[in-house]
């Protein structure tokens, strides 16, 4: 926490410092009134800047307040903070997500990825329902509590179904074809970064997109040259690499809807567990 000047909102107590982001600050922090902890984002605009990080966090607030899914992280409060008759600074008060990204801590469980994954799956096909797309989903924006639960954070890029937006946004290694392209995004496009991430979270390795900035470019014609998981890592049963590449076609239309990506998953978790089960009562058998 050091350098970090302590953040002060009236009734809470700031506990510590989390980190950064784009234009952000977050902090740990305790409701005096409650007792119950949250967390304090601090989102503030450079002198010359536009307004986009503040909007961007409106926007996050906006849509978190629609949605109502225990694997979503939940926006109570948003406080706007204005100098000289113009918006500076936008404090928000967020549930407190303990526990650790995917990207921190990559599992190396088969079974424990899918059980993550289904969670996020579910998740996202209820902001697909809701009319909302993430389109910035990634290990980084994924975090597993110690007690295992699944919680998806920021959502400051998230967007009604049918936007085309003004620029590119996106991380490179997770990015949707049509993200770079500014076509208009779906639940299809959540489920190409879905597919990509739980990709990297199976091998530890990324697919190419078709960023410009990179030089790895996927495109129609090349989409068959990504490596299928099962490759990788022979932990991984076809069945669901195959739904994993299913998700990362080129062509949204080609793509799983969510809703059947998540009835998937949760089919290839039954499979071990009923596999065992047999295996248990044909050794009682004997």
């Amino acid at each position: 926490m050091a350098g970090q000047r302590r953040l002060e909102i009236p009734g809470y107590e700031t506990l510590q410092f989390l980190g950064n982001g784009a234009r952000s600050a977050i902090w740990q922090a305790r409701d005096r009134k409650t007792g119950k902890l949250c967390a304090l984002k601090h989102v503030t605009k450079r002198p010359g800047e536009d307004n986009r990080f503040l909007e961007q966090a409106i926007n996050e607030y906006e849509i978190a307040t629609k949605l109502n899914h225990p694997a979503i992280r939940q926006i109570y409060e948003l406080q706007k903070v204005k100098r000289w008759f113009r918006l500076a600074e936008i404090l928000m008060v967020m549930e407190y997500c303990e526990g650790t990204s995917v990207q921190d801590k990559r599992s190396e469980s088969v079974e424990e990825n899918c059980r993550i994954f289904a969670e996020v799956s579910r998740a996202i096909a209820h902001m697909g329902q809701t009319g909302f797309v993430h389109s910035d989903m990634k290990p980084n924006n994924i975090i597993v509590a110690a007690n295992g639960a699944v919680k998806i954070i920021d959502l400051g890029q998230s967007c009604p179904v049918g936007t085309v937006k003004q620029r590119i946004q996106g991380t490179p290694d997770f990015i949707a074809p049509e993200q770079v392209e500014r076509r208009p995004l779906d639940g299809r496009t959540d489920v190409f970064n879905f597919g990509a991430t739980l990709y990297w979270a199976l091998t530890g390795k990324h697919i190419p997109t078709v960023l410009p900035s990179r030089a790895d470019t996927l495109s129609a014609g090349t989409v068959k040259a990504v490596i299928p998981p099962d490759k990788l890592n022979p932990n991984v049963p076809p069945q669901l690499s195959k739904l994993v590449m299913d998700c990362i076609e080129y062509l949204p239309a080609s793509r799983p809807q969510m809703s059947e990506v998540a009835s998937k998953l949760t089919m290839i978790m039954r499979k071990p567990a009923a596999a065992a089960k047999q295996a248990t009562t044909n050794t009682k058998g004997s």
